[in-house]
């Protein structure tokens, strides 16, 4: 009897260490199913901050401003669509053709540039919590503020020179970015840089940088009946 006991408890604690390895098994298989639903299909919406850089017509060199935003990202199994707004409180001094001064170059100050993007996005591989993607996309931007400077009160500033500021105060161009995305449930952290196209007909002609840190969180499903 206390032979068959014994067998019996060996049993238990065979069937007990079985149980436990299939759980320790299952855990991680669970976690990792878990991180990929808290992606996949999902509408994020996101707060970001961080610095851009440009370079303004005529007086060159590369400047610095720091920038503020929100952003929109509707995700699939390996790619999404990304949508921002954010602005970069740049305060400068720019150019424009006028032959009425000395250099022809008329000094047009400058005051914070707004930013509409939107982008198609690849996250080609996840290693655990953390998924780098990469894209392009679109970039609408457009400077607040541009008003030519005077000299003295009679430095007449033709109806021209406006013309060409106005002309010089928007800009459409291709926008290429990349980054990293850590997941934490449905929240996740990133940071990312983006580079606008350098344009002539801009006043910050040598292209726009953008370096980006910020939060992203998982509000829902972006296929109806999928959460």
């Amino acid at each position: 009897m206390e032979s068959a006991g014994r067998g019996i408890d060996r049993m238990r604690m065979t069937r007990l260490f079985v149980a436990g390895l299939v759980c320790a098994a299952l855990v991680p298989a669970t976690a990792s199913a878990q991180r990929v639903r808290d992606f996949e299909d999902s509408w994020f919406w996101g707060v970001k901050a961080g610095v851009s850089t440009f370079t303004p017509v005529y007086y060159g060199g590369n400047e610095t401003a720091a920038t503020f935003g929100a952003e929109w990202l509707i995700t699939r199994t390996h790619g999404a669509l990304y949508v921002s707004v954010d602005q970069a409180n740049i305060n400068t001094l720019s150019a424009v053709f006028d032959p009425t001064v000395e250099g022809s170059a008329r000094t047009v100050d400058v005051d914070k540039l707004r930013r509409v993007g939107f982008a198609a996005l690849a996250f080609p591989k996840r290693f655990g919590r953390v998924r780098p993607y990469a894209g392009l996309g679109l970039s609408i931007n457009l400077i607040s503020k541009a008003v030519p400077m005077v000299a003295t009160d009679e430095d007449d500033v033709s109806d021209a020179v406006y013309d060409r500021i106005d002309d010089r105060k928007s800009q459409a161009g291709i926008l290429g970015m990349g980054g990293v995305q850590m997941q934490f449930g449905r929240t996740a952290v990133f940071g990312q840089a983006s580079f606008v196209q350098a344009s002539s007909r801009f006043l910050l002609d040598n292209g726009l940088g953008f370096f980006e840190f910020g939060v992203r969180h998982n509000f829902g499903s972006a296929r109806e009946g999928l959460k």
